[in-house]
């Protein structure tokens, strides 16, 4: 039913990330337990001391009502000098859906 005001998420598919950085989300994903990303939007990146990867996803919660959400997640590739290994920064909310 829908919430009057309220935001549906759609049926989004996920977006081609270029190799490394999809192989860098897996990792970062992959074991996660308590809710699924999909890959929506890669955005933007950012020279730090490694790169920081800017990506939308469609966050849904691994509970009774499925809720989704649109979310902005932040990867850092470590330099390859460190491992080149890929963390996890920031997920922020961006827009909750009913």
């Amino acid at each position: 039913m829908a919430l009057t005001g309220g935001w549906k998420i759609l049926d989004i598919k996920a977006c081609d990330l270029p190799e490394k950085v999809a192989s860098g989300f897996s990792e970062v994903f992959g074991g996660m337990v308590g809710a699924t990303y999909i890959p929506v939007v890669y955005c933007a990146t950012q020279v730090v001391a490694g790169i920081n990867h800017m990506i939308l996803c469609k966050q849904t919660l691994a509970t009774k009502d499925a809720s989704e959400a649109i979310v902005k997640v932040i990867l850092h590739e470590q330099l390859p000098v460190d491992g080149g290994k890929f963390s996890l920064l920031n997920i922020e909310n961006i827009v909750k859906g009913y």
